[in-house]
């Protein structure tokens, strides 16, 4: 496989190998790829706790019929908005 990088990506992944944190370009790369689909692929303990903070209240609002309820598109967006922040 050969994949091509701009000039700016190119530069960031010499400089992880200059600094000696990496020993080649593809170690670079490797490191990325599984950040990245570690990312995409599962949410950090961060990310949980939001949804926690965010949700918890407003669920326990609903229950004692001091709130009411959301329509799923706008409770999904605030979630959203607070796990993103």
């Amino acid at each position: 496989m050969h994949v091509s990088l701009t000039p700016e990506l190119e530069s960031m992944v010499k400089a992880r190998v200059e600094s000696g944190m990496y020993h080649s370009a593809s170690e670079v790369v490797r490191e990325a790829l599984r950040k990245f689909f570690g990312v995409e692929g599962e949410m950090s303990r961060e990310q949980v706790e939001r949804i926690r903070q965010v949700v918890a209240p407003r669920l326990q609002a609903v229950q004692e019929g001091s709130a009411p309820l959301q329509e799923f598109d706008a409770a999904f967006d605030e979630i959203e908005r607070a796990v993103l922040e």
